[in-house]
């Protein structure tokens, strides 16, 4: 393997191929969900789209090459870009097309509460409007640094309510988190893998549910993406 938090597509690209070498199974979530959640020998990659959408290509290029798919969680209420923009949507789609699942990203609480709407009626929108072009199962909250509100306690407590909006999981359900080793990027203060490196998680041959954001991720070098 090449060095470790250089966030490279061809470390990427690595991560899979080690994966895949110790016999990994590759899924999507809800491919997981409908396994029974799985507790050994199980991967799931997940994406969420913050900011950047079409760098997720690198990542989702990787994945085809090497014969897997992943997760895309993407925003309908986000300032950072618009989700039905030609390019968005095509990437998208190009990709449930080619087997890969979309979900919904979300932080509606915050939303809601900013604008005074309902936050039930918010999230149905987002889910109505990403649903005419995606078969959408899953939600997960989305949460920025500076944001005050986090969704993720009112899905849990309301999660019976947003059921019937027609979505299946919620990414953060326990049951899905509770017989994997969760994988992610942040900053501890820079960005770096935060509680476990997914080398160290391949060694145990438990599942593992990896959570990446595409615009930490590079092709060459970290500025080649302008903005």
């Amino acid at each position: 393997m090449i060095g470790r938090n250089n966030f490279s597509i061809e470390y990427y690209s690595n991560i899979i191929k080690e994966a895949k070498d110790n016999k990994y199974k590759f899924v999507t979530i809800n491919e997981f969900v409908d396994l029974g959640y799985p507790a050994h020998g199980y991967f799931i990659l997940r994406h969420d789209l913050d900011k950047r959408p079409t760098t997720l290509k690198a990542q989702l290029d990787a994945e085809l090459k090497n014969g897997v798919r992943s997760t895309t969680f993407a925003r309908v209420t986000a300032n950072e870009y618009n989700v039905l923009s030609y390019p968005v949507i095509d990437l998208l789609r190009t990709a449930e097309n080619d087997g890969f699942e979309i979900g919904v990203h979300s932080n509606f609480l915050e939303y809601s509460l900013i604008n005074k709407l309902d936050p039930i009626k918010t999230l149905e929108l987002e889910f109505d409007i990403l649903s005419r072009f995606f078969n959408i199962k899953g939600l997960a909250t989305h949460r920025d640094f500076n944001y005050c509100y986090n969704s993720l306690p009112y899905v849990e407590e309301n999660w019976s309510q947003i059921e019937k909006l027609g979505l299946k999981y919620n990414a953060y359900d326990h049951r899905i988190c509770s017989s994997s080793i969760y994988v992610n990027e942040g900053f501890n203060p820079h960005l770096c893998w935060r509680d476990v490196e997914p080398e160290d998680a391949i060694k145990t041959g438990k599942s593992i549910y990896m959570s990446t954001h595409n615009h930490w991720w590079y092709r060459k070098y970290p500025y080649e993406y302008p903005g």
